[in-house]
């Protein structure tokens, strides 16, 4: 083990030489207990020692991340972790002081894919092809996106809007 200048090192070290379990064990046991009464000190001050969680602390970790999940085979559908596994949950705040939604990047790159293929559509076919480009990606890209995003993601945007 270490040397103990922590309260973490010194419950692991102590798990670590009373019940014989490895220092692995140990780290992991002592960030499962922290983790389950919504304090992360001790992830964050192994995952700055190059700890790596075992199996059972990163599916925590994902789903305090991520607590209500749809189904992979049918996206209506959702299940939510129990409060008795998953206590609590882990969110992202802003820090910096400015107001308005977070960025969404799933968002932001399914338009750029949409972007870059009407671009390239509409190059290849010619001027005055625009909505014509526009129901071909209605027709590959419908039921999930409908027309009125795919104009949203294909408008041209002001520099001052960060878009």
């Amino acid at each position: 083990m270490t040397e103990i200048d922590n309260p973490f090192d010194g419950e692991a070290a102590r798990l670590f030489h009373e019940q014989g379990v490895t220092e692995q064990q140990a780290r992991d046991y002592v960030v499962l207990r922290y983790l389950k009464v919504g304090n992360t000190r001790a992830l964050a001050h192994w995952l700055e020692a190059d700890y790596c969680p075992g199996e059972t602390v990163r599916r925590l970790i994902s789903f305090m991340l991520q607590p209500v999940r749809a189904d992979a085979d049918d996206p209506d559908k959702t299940y939510t972790s129990s409060l008795e596994a998953v206590p609590f949950e882990l969110t992202a705040k802003r820090r910096d002081g400015k107001r308005g939604a977070p960025k969404k990047p799933v968002a932001d790159e399914r338009n750029q894919a949409i972007y870059d293929y009407y671009d390239r559509r509409v190059a290849e076919s010619g001027a005055g092809n625009s909505d014509s480009v526009i129901l071909e990606l209605v027709e590959l890209l419908k039921p999930d996106i409908k027309e009125s995003a795919i104009r949203e993601a294909i408008k041209v945007r002001s520099p001052k809007s960060g878009s």
